[in-house]
């Protein structure tokens, strides 16, 4: 009887084994995540860069946000919400959301977040935070609270993806002072544990998150700056994923029994500037006839591997708003001789050609420099270090110039193209130096129109206009490649910014 039992227990503690790793997904106490850079603040109103706001989307939320797939405004902290006139939103909070530390989420602190935002202390506040009208908040009660812009904003709810909206716990951040970056407090899923600058970020999902709950128990990121340790950080195991695998080992790593690459569609246009006030980019001729010139398919093939794709225009498709007409201009390099005589060139020119020296936009001037050849157009590149060139852009000196403008923040096509080609950009981000008069009108128009069927409009009367104005030629959009482990799933479905939550995450079963 004795060997009995015993069979019979050994059979039945292998069925349960055997019930516990096939029924169920394995279990991933913590993931490991390698960056190429480390945060800057884990303040979002004190960041504006891609790895900060890595880290904060995770801790931190808004009220609504733009889904990455469906491209529409999604409730996040706000249940709902009402449009009461061009400038004026209703917004019914969810209940029973709790901040990292204990405390509950009200219209109290909407309030405080939103007037900090566009406080002088915050980097947003000439920008977005200028948009929000300090002075005109209502609290109905405690889940309900009025909201007010100053005068009507286009696209002010989708701008609520970024993370200056966050909401923020006003006693979290009266207590943490100017120390509040080290330790912040938000209603996310994961709640922050410690911080080595320029080493590891470590997060803990929070147990009283009110949203699904992450996959994982503990999110550690390494800070991986060179490409080749964070590439060999994931095929040894050390990580789980690395954000910004190298274009030149996306075949090896596919071919690999561990690892693999996932690229995720691209949120970054990279693009060919032109000096649209210096002589001889000043005349649109040229500039349509540089658009001509350049092969943009055989651009994405040899500088990115072809993990990018072509654009039709001067947008990222990410936008929530896509042309009627969209499609890329084509590769013609008669029709670019044509236009260059046309303009009183028939022997060709020579422009001076700057890039920074991040190794995609050098390897892509490179290429460039060899199709504008073709069509007797001579350049001479010049490479400076990123911040050396960002200060010399702001200047007048360039003619062409290789750069990128992303939507990793926004979804609005109107903020984008205000940044970019607005006169008031000139010595900031509108490179371009595009002063027309009818497009800085149309530009003002898109973004103080609130109605969505008139901002369509609007929206393609700019993309026409732009077509035709021809201050850039768009490239590329390059895909966001992701190295992962084999058996690491959900990472196709980041499709929502440059390193999107990534608490969805699990393994295989």
């Amino acid at each position: 009887m004795k060997g009995k039992f015993c069979l019979r227990l050994l059979l039945a503690v292998a069925v349960l084994t055997l019930i516990a790793t096939t029924g169920f997904a394995a279990v991933m106490e913590t993931f490991t995540l390698g960056l190429p850079g480390d945060a800057k603040s884990l303040d979002p109103h004190q960041a504006t860069d891609t790895m900060s706001f890595a880290v904060a989307k995770h801790i931190n939320e808004p009220l609504v946000t733009v889904d990455g797939k469906t491209k529409q405004l999604v409730p996040v902290l706000a249940e709902r919400w009402e449009v009461l006139d061009d400038h004026t939103y209703k917004f019914y909070l969810k209940k029973g959301v709790k901040f990292h530390n204990g405390e509950e989420f009200t219209a109290e602190d909407v309030v405080f977040s939103l007037t900090r935002a566009a406080s002088p202390d915050s980097v947003h506040a000439g920008s977005k935070g200028k948009k929000i009208d300090t002075e005109g908040f209502e609290i109905i009660d405690k889940h309900t609270v009025i909201v007010r812009t100053v005068g009507p904003v286009g696209g002010w709810l989708e701008s609520m993806k970024h993370p200056y909206a966050s909401i923020f716990n006003k006693k979290a951040v009266e207590e943490g002072g100017a120390d509040y970056f080290r330790n912040p407090v938000g209603t996310g899923p994961f709640k922050f544990k410690s911080w080595v600058k320029g080493e590891r970020i470590e997060l803990t999902a929070f147990e009283d998150y009110h949203g699904k709950k992450p996959g994982f128990k503990n999110f550690n990121i390494l800070v991986l700056p060179d490409d080749s340790s964070r590439v060999i950080a994931l095929e040894t195991g050390k990580v789980d994923m690395i954000y910004a695998v190298p274009p030149s080992e996306y075949q090896r790593l596919n071919e690999s029994e561990k690892v693999r690459v996932v690229a995720s569609p691209g949120l970054r246009l990279q693009y060919l500037g032109m000096n649209t006030d210096k002589k001889p980019l000043d005349d649109p001729r040229v500039r349509l006839a540089i658009e001509y010139a350049i092969n943009k398919e055989a651009y994405c093939a040899v500088v990115y591997q072809n993990n990018a794709v072509q654009p039709d225009g001067p947008l990222v498709p990410a936008s929530t708003f896509t042309p009627a007409n969209a499609a890329p201009y084509p590769f013609d390099p008669a029709k670019a001789k044509a236009l260059l005589a046309e303009a009183g060139y028939p022997d060709g020119l020579t422009l001076d050609f700057w890039t920074s020296n991040f190794q995609d936009r050098v390897n892509g001037a490179t290429v460039i420099q060899s199709m504008l050849a073709q069509v007797g157009i001579k350049t001479n590149i010049q490479i400076f270090e990123a911040g050396a060139f960002n200060t010399k852009m702001n200047g007048n000196e360039h003619a062409l110039y290789v750069s990128q403008w992303g939507m990793q923040t926004s979804r609005n096509a109107g903020d984008y193209w205000l940044t970019l080609f607005h006169a008031g950009s000139i010595g900031s981000a509108n490179w371009a130096r595009l002063n027309d008069p009818d497009m800085n009108a149309l530009l003002e128009k898109v973004n103080t129109t609130v109605d969505e069927a008139d901002r369509i409009v609007l929206l393609q009367n700019v993309w026409d206009g732009l077509n035709e104005l021809h201050p850039i030629v768009p490239l590329a959009v390059p895909s966001e490649l992701y190295g992962v482990r084999r058996d690491l799933v959900g990472v196709e479905d980041l499709a929502d910014g440059q390193i999107n939550y990534l608490g969805n995450l699990s393994l295989k079963d």
